[in-house]
């Protein structure tokens, strides 16, 4: 029997290629046991727009074909199909980039919240502006990131 590990693993390829014939972006897959019962979740991304309920529709709909053929997952399980949402994490340094001007909390040794104002990917450095004033991050020194609502 496949640890959940290996089953994301598995997942992952089967439904990358359909994914990106939709000229979307896999971004996560997830499988754990959440009240009891065992949900897969794929995330998909769209990198020049948002990820539409349509867009979320058509994926699972393949998506469920294909897993069902391939029996892959033991037992009963629900699929969700989703997007990384407004809160979506900054995983790398393109991240950034793609979201300059928007408002996100950055984790070093403490906690930011401001804009990305610059990215330099060359020397892995990302400028965020708190309260008006610049600071500037080494890329390799943020722990966590993502983009948030403003308040």
């Amino acid at each position: 029997m496949l640890s959940a590990k290996e089953i994301e693993k598995r997942v992952a390829e089967l439904v990358k290629p359909v994914v990106e014939k939709h000229g979307l972006v896999l971004f996560d897959v997830k499988y754990k046991l959440q009240s009891g019962r065992w949900i897969l979740t794929i995330v998909i991304d769209k990198l020049e727009d948002y990820v539409s309920t349509k867009d979320c529709e058509n994926v699972s709909y393949e998506v469920e074909r294909i897993l069902d053929s391939e029996d892959l997952i033991p037992g009963r399980y629900y699929l969700e199909v989703s997007s990384p949402g407004l809160d979506r994490p900054l995983r790398s340094i393109d991240d950034f980039k793609r979201f300059v001007g928007s408002y996100a909390k950055v984790k070093t040794t403490k906690t930011v919240r401001g804009y990305i104002r610059n990215v330099d990917t060359e020397n892995e450095k990302i400028v965020i502006e708190v309260d008006g004033k610049e600071i500037t991050f080494d890329y390799k020194d943020i722990k966590s990131a993502n983009l948030e609502i403003e308040e």
